[in-house]
């Protein structure tokens, strides 16, 4: 399944995703991809939110940077 299709609906269903695995980025540690939400997915870029963050925490990512993500299952 495309990548973009997949987060589409991890973010129509609601579910917190365990982790986002990404390349490396020249920022030791960053993205920290733990335990977040889908915000929006566009044709490019991912925006993710912490579910520990009160909305201030948003972090776009493009697509083609995510190498993996760990989300429980979910019923489309």
């Amino acid at each position: 399944m495309p990548l973009q299709l997949l987060l589409l609906q991890i973010q129509a269903a609601g579910v917190t995703i365990n982790e986002v695995f990404t390349l490396p980025t020249n920022m030791p540690g960053e993205p920290d991809l733990t335990g977040v939400r889908v915000l929006e997915v566009t044709g490019e870029t991912v925006t993710f939110a912490r579910v520990d963050s009160l909305g201030g925490n948003r972090i776009i990512v493009p697509l083609d940077k995510i190498v993996a993500v760990d989300y429980p299952p979910f019923t489309q």
